[in-house]
Parts: structure tokens; sequence; C-alpha cells
């Protein structure tokens, strides 16, 4: 009766301890934390927000280390993967984030009824942790952060299970008189609907480029060792 549920969370932790290829043991358990181990563990993390408000340049710079500014903006087509890490203070391990840069014109094809049954949506799918990204200086893409905010809720496999997810404002380094959204007015709606805030700029040597990402990993790491504490006891009473 408990090798479903087993075999579910060993596949949604995605766990790998003490090095790369090695699957975590269930008899470690009784002795050690999860963040007592050196562990690398996996998240799949969404990326929204309209085109041209900075998400690609966020990623590049979180990435690099605030090494690799674009140049240039280049628009992105569909969905692009990218890998970073982030360590979590206090613990020995370390979160990769494998992060979907969507398109910003995405939220078209997305909350179109056809165009969804050739599976746009389902890059998505399975994503219970989301950074939701507008411009400083565009009303329009703060708006849209509502409408890609209800399609990542859609997207949960399992709708009991909470969607964690931040909101971003970027280009906060251009001049206040360009700003069409009030902090204040961004904190309330992210309030209200559970989400963590943050303001960067992504202009070297990038402000808190970081703390958006470090939220997410926390969040992970936490229901990580949830999951991992809830296995653990499971193999106990198999």
């Amino acid at each position: 009766p408990h090798s479903s549920k087993l075999s579910g969370w060993k596949s949604a932790c995605q766990i790998i301890c003490c090095g790369p290829g090695q699957v975590f043991n269930a008899d470690m358990g009784p002795t050690l934390k999860p963040t007592e181990l050196t562990a690398t563990v996996r998240c799949k993390v969404a990326v929204c927000g309209d085109s041209a408000v900075g998400k690609s340049a966020l990623l590049s710079m979180f990435t690099s280390k605030g090494q690799k500014f674009p140049k240039e903006y280049v628009m992105n087509c569909g969905v692009s993967v990218i890998v970073g890490q982030v360590q979590v203070p206090d613990t020995t391990s370390l979160v990769e984030m494998y992060m979907y840069d969507t398109a910003g014109n995405a939220i078209t094809m997305i909350t179109n009824v056809d165009a969804n049954k050739d599976g746009l949506g389902s890059w998505w799918n399975g994503t219970y942790y989301a950074m939701l990204v507008y411009d400083v200086s565009s009303s329009d893409s703060f708006e849209s952060c509502k409408l890609w905010l209800e399609e990542l809720k859609k997207a949960r496999p399992d709708k009991e299970r909470p969607l964690k997810a931040v909101l971003v404002a970027t280009k906060t380094d251009l001049p206040t008189q360009r700003h069409q959204v009030a902090d204040e007015v961004a904190v309330v709606w992210a309030n209200n609907n559970g989400l963590e805030f943050f303001t960067v700029s992504s202009v070297p040597p990038g402000n808190d480029v970081e703390a958006p990402f470090l939220a997410l990993a926390k969040a992970f790491l936490k229901t990580y060792d949830e999951k991992v504490t809830s296995f653990v006891d499971a193999c106990r009473n198999y």
C-alpha cells in the first residue's frame, strides 16, 4: 500500500545526494536530516512576464554572478531553459534551478483555447514555483502578471498544493518619473495573492538580483525537507 506513495515522493523530490548520480538512500534517514547532507536538489521554476520586461537579462545576471549583461535585446521564442544554482545559507544544500524563460507573447497563446489543444500550456505542467516579472515603467506589464498567475495556477497537477511565486519589479534604475507602477501598489497585490515582492536592477553590477531566486530556493528546500522526512518515516513503517 505504501509503494505508490513512496515512488511519488521520490520522483517529486528528484533527489541527488552527496554528488551527481547518487540516489537518496532511505537508510540514511534515521541519522541524517536532508539539510545536513551535502546535497544538490533540482527545482523547476517558470519565469513569466511580458516581452522586454527584462526576464532574460535578470536570468543572465543571476547565472553569471553579475558578470554577463546582454548588450542587446533579443526576443525569446517559446521557452528557453536556463540552469542556475543557489547555495542556501545555513545549509549544505545546493538548489539547482531549471528556469523556464517564457516568451512574453506566450500568454496570448496559452489563454487561447485552440492553442491550448496543441499543448502550448504544457510548458508549465508540474510547476509549483514561479517568478512573475514586470517592468516598473510599464503598467501593462504589471497587469499581465495577473494573467500569468492565473494560468500558472491552472497548470498545477495537484490543485491542493499551493503555488509558490515571487513578484519581481525590474529596471528600478530608471528615473523615478518614468515609473508607472508604485511599489506600494505592487506590494498590496503581492500580499493579497501570497507572493513575495522584490525590486531589482539587472544593470551591472546588479541590484538585489539574487534575492528572488534565493526566496524560491528556500521555499523549495522547505518542501523538499518535509517530503523527504515523510518518505523516511514511511520507509520506517513499511
